[in-house]
């Protein structure tokens, strides 16, 4: 099921009068019209040349294991970057666990 969603998009005062003298001429029944039809067009158009949509939040988001370098857990992760950490403070002789 296709949703719609609201966005925001500023135009110049040259497009935004464009706009609707398309409107007032017919082409459109309101500004929302036309501006959802000439983005929808250009989508269009950059879909039919091979650009990816980017992925919605839910089913088709990443997972944590997506985001690391190896694959592994978040766990994993931030186990091996702590340890990396440890490591590095240590070697300039830093007790990055004193205060």
């Amino acid at each position: 099921m296709v949703s719609d969603q609201k966005v925001i998009v500023r135009l110049s005062s040259e497009t935004v009068g464009v706009l609707r003298a398309l409107v007032d001429d017919g082409e459109f029944h309101s500004l929302s019209d036309a501006v959802r039809t000439v983005l929808d067009g250009y989508a269009s158009e950059r879909l039919a040349q091979g650009v990816r949509p980017a992925p919605e939040h839910g089913d088709d988001a990443l997972s944590i294991e997506d985001l690391t370098i190896d694959g592994s857990s978040l766990d994993s992760a931030v186990r091996s970057a702590a340890r990396d950490y440890v490591r590095q403070r240590s070697n300039q002789g830093d007790r990055p666990w004193e205060m």
